[in-house]
Formats: structure tokens, C-alpha cells, sequence
């Protein structure tokens, strides 16, 4: 395509250089610049993306996209108000996509997310085929029969068009997980869903949102900007949040769920087993009843949004069952590590307060005896949520290991210190800082009925210590851990 014709829809401020060269992609990174290109710079939290603009033309790019003018250049290039919002909008035109030949799903929240992406993943498997179910999420992206490890939640929307416009076989259907900093940065523009879906809102991010109230207005914006004009809005009403949401939407179809009278769908019972569930929903005056491998009453919200969602959909509450029947268990989501053990241990992606009490609850609603915890908090994140995570695994566990986590830029012990100051004296509890020898330590300590929880880093297989990545795996470290015990015992 031709540089002015990609422009035509474009509300450009000011241009300039020379030609109207070939376009064949539109990127952001300088370093994937080159011949063809259009360099697209894009002001960041940390740098302005005009820094990189040498550098992309250096590379050979064709054109340059910014928010100030660039007069020195002799390629052409456009001044616009939002470049990232021109960054997705630049893409759909090249690649001469229609979205809405597509099925498209976004889920936000502070909890629930992955879960349910994949339950929608696997619904639209059994409509249209694995090659055409495609997934973006914070373990990975399934783009078909291709998986591919995810390097954010949310990719740039020209990412996801780009992949779009490029594959052999086009989806028939797209679910994301949609994080608030891609909602906040305009990272999806472009993008618009047939069904988007709110989880719920704890403490998390606010090293970045500030406050509660900046965090809710992103998430938000998934409703007010990104759902089509007949698309539903699934929305939790026994968060606060939610019902503050239900009643400030007023684009779209909204469809409320959870255990309040009014919700659209009603969850009326559940009962929780070590090993799934079962829920009775009241939707449209009538009950009815699901079982799920998921475990935990956590997950009895993700099966009703689920639900909601897969009814606003078009399908019925036999397609639901269905895959419910056949759902797996996801990777590093009260994951069972499978040991040849009288004790369980469990790994989970938990490291927000909510997230964490969820988890640990749900444990002791099956441990016969005592249940651990081992735990840490992120570096460079939000230091409030640090002695509240402590305080959730105080409120259910009977002895806990506290550790390191990613700590990223910060010491540490610094971090270990700001968690103990929710951990009361006289609990129960072991600072090892070390994760790996945090690992062994637990596992020895447990006995026949015990339930050990591992969380923070779920499915994550590094650690980041100071700009670095390290391969670090906790469910490698458990079995490798457990292995050692083994032998140190057969040798006793």
C-alpha cells in the first residue's frame, strides 16, 4: 500500500519530506524499522518515542508518524494529535481487516481474567475449530494452533492486526484479557468487542493508577469506548465496583451476575469439593445446574460470568457444561504439583490481597491438616498492597515462609520488610529470602494431610532481579525440592 493512501484516513496536523513510498508494516519498536516501514513514535512513561526516530531512519524506515513536527527529516512524515491511537488505526488500513467478521471477546479485572479467557477460548473451539479460536492472555497467545509465550497481557493493538493480517487462517474469534494499563494507554485502539466483561476490583497497580478511583476509570473505558454498539456488558454487581459500573453504563446490552437479588444471572448455591464444584445459576426464570474441574468459590464468579457471556453469545447452557466437562486445568491457577506425596502442593498466580485470601480459603475448605503459605510481592510495584498480602495469609494459614518474589530494581529484604509488617509476632513464620531454599524449607516441613500454597509467580518461568531474567520455575523447583527430600529420607 502507498504511503498517502494508508494517510487517507487519517486526521493529520502537519507533514512533510519526500515520496509516497511502499508500505508493507507499521511499527513502534525503532529496532524493527526498516525498508517498508512506518515508524510510529509513540510518548512513553519512561522515554518520548521521537528519541528513537534516527534510529528507525537508520534502519531504513519509509515514513515516520509523531506528535511533533520533523521538519529536518527528507522521509516523509506526519504530525497527529495520538500517535498510539494512529499506531492501530494505521494497521487495520494496511491490512484490510474487518473486525467485525470476527467474534470478539475482552475481559478486564483485577482477578479472574486468565480463567476466563480461556473458558471463552474453548467455547469458540467448539463452534469454530481450534485454527480459528484465537486467545490473547497473561500466560500466553494461542493464535491457533500456534502458542506463543505471552511478553505482556494486552499486546499492541498493530501487533494483533499485524498477526491478523499475516496468518493463512483468519479467526472467526478473538478473546483478551484486557489489562487497565492497556486501557489507560490506549493500547487496544482500534479494537471494539461483541461481549466485554468486568471480574471484579481489588487492590492492585496503584503504583501506577494512584488510586482506586483512576484504577476503576480504565478499566472502564473497556465499556465506554471498546463495546460495540449491540455488544453486552457482563458485569459482577457483588463488587462494588461492578455496581457502581452496571449503573454508570449506558452503551450496549448490560447483563449483571452474581449472588444480589437483582443480578441477570442469579448465582443461588454452590458447594466447593477438593477437586471441582457445583453451582445452580436462576438466568431468565430458569435454574440452572453446572459441574466444573475448577476448584474454589473464586471460580464459581468466573463460571457465572462465563455463563453470561456465553449466553449473550448465542450459546446454551448445554455448550457451557460442555466445556466445562472438558476444561483443563491452567497453568499456574491452584495448579496441583503432582507428587508421589501425603501432602498437597499447590501453585497459584495470586499476588494481589484478594486474590491471595481467595486462594487460601478455598484451600482450607479441603486440607485435612495444616495449611502453609510461602509468598513474596513484586518489586517496583505497589508497596501499600505488601503487609495486606501478609495479613491475608495470616487471616488463613496456619505457618507461612515469606520470601522473594520478582524483586526487579528493589532489595529484596527491603521488600520482606515492608510485607512483615503485617505479620503479627506471635504468627507462626520463617523469612527465607532465597527462593529456591524457600522451597526446600516448606517441603520439609510438611506432613500426611498438610496443603502447602505456593503463590505469586503461577505459571512464570523467571525471576527478575535487577533488570535480568532468570529461569526460575516454581513448579520445577517443587519437584526438584521434593526429589532431594525423597533421597535425604531413603538415606535416614
Amino acid at each position: 500500500m502507498k504511503w498517502r493512501e494508508l494517510l487517507e484516513s487519517v486526521s493529520v496536523q502537519a507533514s512533510g519530506g519526500e515520496g509516497n513510498p511502499d508500505i508493507r508494516d507499521i511499527v513502534y519498536n525503532s529496532r524493527q524499522a526498516g525498508p517498508g516501514t512506518v515508524f510510529v513514535a509513540i510518548p512513553g512513561t519512561v522515554a518520548h518515542g521521537d528519541r528513537y526516530i534516527p534510529d528507525a531512519v537508520g534502519r531504513g524506515a519509509a515514513a515516520i508518524v509523531s506528535q511533533n513536527p520533523q521538519p529536518h527529516l527528507q522521509a516523509p512524515w506526519v504530525q497527529v494529535a495520538r500517535p498510539r491511537n494512529i499506531l492501530g488505526e494505521l494497521a487495520l488500513t494496511l491490512w484490510k481487516l474487518k473486525l467485525y467478521e470476527i467474534k470478539t471477546v475482552g475481559i478486564t479485572g483485577t482477578n479472574g481474567k486468565t480463567t476466563c479467557a480461556h473458558l471463552f477460548q474453548q467455547l469458540f473451539e467448539t463452534r469454530n475449530g481450534s485454527d480459528r479460536a484465537w486467545l490473547f492472555g497473561t500466560i500466553s497467545y494461542h493464535l491457533g494452533k500456534q502458542h506463543k509465550d505471552a511478553h505482556r497481557t494486552t499486546p499492541e493493538s498493530s501487533d494483533v492486526f499485524r498477526l491478523l493480517g499475516t496468518t493463512d487462517v483468519r479467526p472467526r474469534s478473538l478473546v483478551m484479557e484486557v489489562s487497565s494499563h492497556a486501557l489507560d494507554l490506549n493500547r487496544i485502539a482500534g479494537l471494539t468487542y461483541d461481549c466485554a466483561v468486568f471480574t471484579n476490583l481489588t487492590q492492585d497497580h496503584l503504583d501506577y493508577h494512584k488510586s482506586m478511583h483512576e484504577y476503576y476509570q480504565a478499566k472502564k473505558r473497556l465499556f465506554t469506548d471498546y463495546l460495540r454498539r449491540k455488544g453486552a456488558a457482563i458485569v459482577n454487581i457483588d463488587d462494588t465496583w461492578g455496581r457502581r459500573l452496571a449503573t454508570e453504563l449506558s452503551k450496549g446490552r448490560i447483563i449483571t451476575y452474581g449472588k444480589a437479588h437483582n443480578a441477570d444471572v442469579r448465582i443461588l448455591n454452590w458447594r466447593c469439593r477438593a477437586h471441582g464444584l457445583d453451582m445452580h445459576l436462576i438466568y431468565e426464570g430458569e435454574i440452572v445446574e453446572l459441574t466444573s474441574h475448577l476448584v474454589g468459590a473464586f471460580n464459581v464468579y468466573n463460571i457465572a460470568a462465563f455463563f453470561a457471556g456465553a449466553r449473550a453469545l448465542g450459546f446454551d447452557a448445554a455448550k457451557v457444561q460442555a466445556v466445562l466437562d472438558s476444561f483443563d486445568q491452567i497453568a499456574g491457577r491452584m495448579e496441583r504439583v503432582p507428587l508421589q506425596a501425603d501432602f498437597d502442593v499447590i501453585i497459584d498466580y495470586a499476588h494481589t490481597p484478594d486474590a491471595l485470601h481467595n486462594v487460601l480459603a478455598t484451600a482450607q475448605e479441603f486440607v485435612a491438616g495444616r495449611l502453609f503459605c510461602l509468598f513474596g510481592c513484586g518489586g517496583d510495584r505497589d508497596k501499600a498492597k505488601r503487609p495486606l498480602m501478609a495479613k491475608a495469609v495470616v487471616y488463613n494459614c496456619d505457618e507461612a515462609v515469606i520470601t522473594s518474589d520478582n524483586p526487579r530494581g528493589e532489595k529484596p529484604q527491603s521488600i520482606i520488610d515492608e510485607i512483615l509488617e503485617g505479620i503479627p509476632l506471635d504468627f507462626a513464620h520463617r523469612v527465607i529470602v532465597d527462593r529456591r531454599n524457600a522451597i526446600a524449607e516448606i517441603l520439609s516441613m510438611a506432613r500426611p494431610g498438610d496443603c502447602i500454597i505456593i503463590a505469586g509467580k503461577g505459571h512464570e518461568t523467571y525471576q527478575e532481579i535487577n533488570g535480568q531474567r532468570h529461569h526460575f520455575s516454581d513448579r520445577e523447583e517443587v519437584i526438584e525440592a521434593f526429589t532431594d527430600l525423597q533421597s535425604q529420607e531413603s538415606y535416614a
